[in-house]
């Protein structure tokens, strides 16, 4: 509950929220309906019929899989680090910043769109996926590496008052394997050592996220669905 309540605030801030019960949350975008599942017992077929463009997330990875033709199904760690300070990792040529304006947010809005990759996204379009307008969010903070004076490796965190989730971690290819991502980390939670800290793990993440405290808590299932007109 840590990282659904987390989620369910920071998706607040990208999108309407067009309908939303006790038993689930639907936040409408320029791409597609995103819905968090609140409530274990709902079924998803429900909640994903009639749809074009659709992303379902079940943090208890307890719900059967729609029954919907063309929906694919990706499972996902979700992991927890308990409040604490971290020791910062520091990279040669590397700085690690907040993003401070809508010049920087788009710099590391394309490291995103391109390294994580949101698919969905690309080609990159500036502020599609990060809009300006979260750079004036309490709490929601972007956060950019640069390497050797470029842009190589960013993130964003939302802190909600009771934990700080951690979203979007990636580097672009060029740059992997240097320590970024952990450099990326470090100065995110540094900068929130009384925030327990939430997210959701890639498999290429998991084994960073594991040396700095995390530990899964529930393996979550993604039910995505993107049909063309």
């Amino acid at each position: 509950m840590l990282y659904i309540d987390n989620t369910v605030r920071m998706w607040g801030h990208y999108g309407s929220v067009s309908a939303s019960a006790h038993d689930h949350m639907r936040f409408e975008s320029a791409v597609q309906s995103r819905v968090i599942l609140l409530d274990r017992r709902r079924r998803v077929d429900d909640l994903m019929t009639g749809a074009e463009r659709i992303s379902l997330e079940d943090s208890f990875g307890t719900s059967e899989p729609p029954d919907i033709e063309g929906v694919r199904t990706k499972r996902m760690p979700i992991m927890d680090r308990p409040a604490g300070p971290v020791e910062i990792f520091e990279v040669d040529g590397t700085a690690v910043t907040k993003v401070g304006d809508a010049g920087e947010l788009a710099e590391a809005e394309r490291v995103i769109v391109d390294g994580f990759p949101q698919r969905m996204h690309q080609p990159w379009t500036r502020g599609r996926s990060l809009p300006p307008r979260l750079l004036e969010v309490p709490g929601w903070t972007a956060w950019l590496a640069r390497r050797d004076g470029e842009p190589a490796a960013a993130a964003f965190t939302y802190d909600d008052g009771n934990a700080v989730g951690i979203y979007w971690l990636a580097t672009l290819p060029q740059h992997r394997s240097r320590g970024l991502a952990r450099a990326v980390m470090t100065k995110a939670l540094a900068a929130h050592p009384g925030r327990a800290a939430t997210l959701v793990a890639t498999e290429a993440g998991e084994p960073l996220y594991h040396s700095l405290g995390f530990v899964t808590v529930s393996t979550s299932a993604w039910y995505m669905l993107s049909r063309t007109k």
